[in-house]
């Protein structure tokens, strides 16, 4: 295929995935386990993002500093994150230190040790994190958002978890979680830079070499969407609000058109919510809209902050541009520009290495394979105007429409027709 890419699967059932870029001198590598918040048993709520944490606190043959030290000695960077459906580990360093960059990695997932009074420390570090979203509103609503939109579902409960329920754990229990969760059958590696697939597969063959454990079924079962307005009461100096449509899973065919709704919508500076409510009418300073999708399903969303007083005239705003745009449809100019403005930011953000693996992951992850620049921007470019419509048709309905505040909110200032949902 185009573009460099390459698949291997390893003898312990582990996915590789490469792509080749002979320009560049670095080289980005991500271990991504299909593993996240929404796979939690209801007593273990954050610990996959615990074990996030805890696999850089030291292995049998390395401490917490040495793993830091090594990838510095470098110049190399090292991080983790976690989402509700999976949790990722990635190197960038130099195309010369690839065979660190894969020791440093398969070392930590390998032979973590999760040492009791590291557990306790980091257990700590977790509970400043989840108070810093607590004081980060912009952060926090997502969480409030999600509770209300997947209520009694686990992608409704935060990815930190809670104090009382990351308190609780010990090394017993972070043992047992990652056994279960850290198995071959769910952990497929990306990397993107000047290398050869074959010089990955060597590498990560001989990291992983004699790794074997199999994965127990899982029963995931897709949520519903609860309409209704939940208004969280703080003293903040302004509200924040998401306001939720249906949205489309990762892999469903009209996820293209869903992105140049989005952009219409609120993704861009030139988008309708930009220039209606803080060009034109100076109501805000953050606004737009976004996609959030799943493996069986996703939301359509509109964020956006303003002082209390004004609040209401946003709410307004945001409900007439969608109701204009139900009426009068996507004009042919606004999806031209949309579609200029998302091959655009695809070909710039794949300038960068970190973005091409991110970009192989989430294909193999999502789809099974890998589509090429070129096919993903023949995809953008094949949407019609009439796909377009017909989402605004079917997922912009008011009567599915979940909205979550956060500030100094009365239910009063809400526009009529919200008050009694």
């Amino acid at each position: 295929m185009s573009e460099g890419y390459r698949k291997s699967i390893l003898p312990s059932g582990i996915r590789v995935v490469t792509e080749r870029m002979e320009h560049v001198r670095s080289v980005a590598v991500g271990v991504w386990v299909e593993s996240g918040s929404r796979h939690e048993p209801e007593g273990r709520l954050g610990m996959s993002h615990l074990i996030e944490h805890l696999v850089f606190k030291g292995t049998e043959t390395r401490t917490a500093e040495a793993i830091a030290r090594t990838m510095d000695s470098v110049g190399g960077q090292m991080d983790a994150f976690t989402t509700k459906e999976h949790t990722c580990f990635y190197v960038q360093v130099l195309d010369e230190h690839l065979p660190l960059a894969v020791d440093l990695l398969t070392d930590i997932l390998l032979h973590p040790v999760f040492d009791a009074e590291e557990l306790e420390r980091e257990k700590s570090v977790v509970l400043q994190e989840i108070k810093m979203v607590e004081d980060t509103p912009d952060d926090l609503i997502h969480d409030l958002f999600a509770a209300q939109l997947w209520e009694g579902h686990p992608l409704g409960r935060p990815i930190l978890g809670t104090r009382e329920a990351v308190n609780g754990y010990d090394r017993a229990a972070v043992l047992s979680h990652f056994g279960a969760e850290y198995v071959p059958p769910r952990i497929m590696i990306a990397v993107a830079g000047n290398v050869t697939h074959d010089a990955v597969v060597d590498l990560f063959g001989g990291g992983f070499k004699g790794f074997a454990r199999a994965s127990t079924p899982r029963t995931d079962t897709p949520p519903s969407m609860k309409p209704g307005v939940n208004i969280v009461h703080k003293p903040l100096e302004q509200v924040h609000v998401i306001m939720g449509f249906p949205g489309l899973h990762h892999s469903a065919p009209e996820r293209y058109a869903l992105f140049v709704l989005n952009d219409v919508i609120g993704g861009s500076m030139s988008s309708r919510l930009f220039q209606e409510v803080r060009e034109r009418q100076g109501l805000v300073y953050a606004i737009h809209s976004g996609v959030q999708a799943y493996v069986d399903t996703g939301t359509l969303y509109i964020y956006a902050a303003s002082d209390a007083p004004n609040f209401s005239k946003v709410l307004k705003s945001i409900l007439k541009e969608i109701r204009d745009l139900k009426k009068g449809g996507v004009t042919e100019e606004e999806l031209r520009r949309s579609k200029d403005h998302l091959k655009g930011s695809l070909m710039l953000s794949l300038e960068s290495t970190s973005s091409r693996m991110n970009r192989l992951a989430k294909h193999e992850m999502h789809l099974g394979s890998f589509l090429t620049i070129d096919a993903m921007l023949a995809a953008i470019d094949a949407v019609r105007h009439e796909e377009v419509q017909a989402l605004v048709t079917e997922l912009l309905d008011e009567d599915r429409l979940v909205l979550t505040t956060l500030g100094p909110l009365d239910r009063r200032n809400l526009p009529r027709e919200l008050l009694h949902r």
